[in-house]
């Protein structure tokens, strides 16, 4: 049993069809809104079940509605007549299908941003909702024909916030998912196991404390101790932080400076690029620390060339290592530029914390952060 503690872009896509195509469990978080766990239908391998562990908002009682997906590389199991205008578009698409709806910035999610706009505020029309339930709607197969249709994604976490509450609070994990943490736990894989415990580990602005804050996190970390905890990480570092640099957004950013292109802020202020990978890498490290401070055991998984079969057990592997890799994109020679001169800037060797990195700070001078922004 396995807990994958990565870090946006960090391979849980991958990995996830890897899951599927072996037929392993797993649970994951729509951050922060609710936890969801996966498995096989014994009888037909082409099905998923998907049971949904949410909160209304307002509410304290957990509901677990129940529905199904296809599994990965699987034909359909539903065809609709009625299908989105961006399904159509998709079909058409020279992308493949595994990276179409990857809902990343650097492949398929630049077509869900021209139909359904930015992640965080996609939003499901009025034809869709008007005086029906949004948990069924979204957690169950009742209207599977109506979201093919007129919304065929997830919802934006500003839409989630208007009918769920949120898991992860300030002070901890919200305390009615604690009975269901075994359950959460009974699975092949965890990814984000931090959210579990309740823990904000991800992020530029958080106040992280190395040892556990509550009860429930102390159970957690005995029960992870008896998983395997692996930490992914880049090998090459010019691949990797070149694909970060290619899904950069700040909302903050983009209102003053006019664009989130990391080619264009170059150019403007360097020094937020610079500002964002040092976060990336102290993402890494923040879990280290609290592995080492927690006396949890890290097995280190290098994303590059070690393999998927022996790391996670898996029976199969048909999958290219870069199945979901962004590939070759307009931008990728000028952001593995300046990925170049961040790891030369940084002294850097190594993702983890046994590679340099030098304090944080910019070759002008002493810096102040707001909202990621450097002053």
């Amino acid at each position: 049993m396995i807990n994958y503690w990565a870090t946006p872009n960090m391979g849980k896509m991958h990995l996830m069809q890897l899951i599927e195509i072996n037929k392993k469990t797993y649970t994951k978080i729509k951050h922060p809104f609710y936890y969801y766990t996966q498995w096989h239908d014994p009888d037909d391998y082409r099905r998923r079940i998907e049971k949904t562990y949410v909160i209304r908002k307002g509410s304290s009682i957990v509901e677990t509605p129940i529905k199904t997906k296809t599994t990965f590389g699987q034909e359909p199991l539903v065809r609709t007549k009625k299908q989105h205008p961006y399904l159509n578009a998709a079909a058409k698409s020279d992308i493949s299908v595994t990276k179409l709806h990857s809902n990343t910035s650097e492949v398929g999610g630049d077509l869900m941003v021209q139909y359904f706009g930015d992640v965080n505020d996609r939003t499901p029309p009025d034809i869709l909702m008007k005086d029906r339930d949004p948990v069924e709607i979204f957690f169950t197969d009742k209207y599977f024909a109506e979201l093919q249709e007129h919304f065929p994604v997830s919802a934006g976490q500003n839409y989630l916030e208007t009918f769920l509450e949120p898991y992860l609070k300030p002070e901890g994990v919200h305390p009615s998912i604690v009975p269901h943490i075994d359950d959460l736990c009974d699975v092949d894989i965890v990814f984000d196991p931090f959210s579990i415990m309740g823990r904000h580990m991800l992020g530029a602005n958080i106040k992280f404390q190395l040892h556990p804050q509550t009860e429930a996190e102390r159970y957690v970390i005995k029960k992870y101790k008896q998983r395997h905890n692996i930490i992914p990480y880049k090998e090459d570092l010019v691949d990797c932080f070149a694909s970060k640099l290619k899904r950069y957004t700040n909302k903050h950013v983009l209102k003053r400076f006019g664009t989130q292109n990391a080619a264009k802020l170059y150019a403007i202020k360097r020094g937020i690029l610079w500002n964002y990978l040092d976060i990336v890498v102290s993402q890494v490290r923040r879990i280290e620390n609290y592995f080492s401070t927690n006396k949890i055991t890290p097995y280190y998984f290098n994303m590059d060339r070690d393999s998927y079969k022996d790391t996670f057990g898996f029976e199969e592997d048909p999958l290219e290592r870069t199945n979901t890799h962004p590939g070759d994109y307009e931008e990728r020679a000028r952001y593995e530029k300046i990925a170049k001169e961040y790891i030369y800037k940084r002294g850097m060797k190594d993702m983890r914390r046994r590679g340099r990195i030098y304090e944080v700070g910019s070759p002008e001078g002493p810096i102040s952060i707001r909202h990621g922004i450097i002053e």
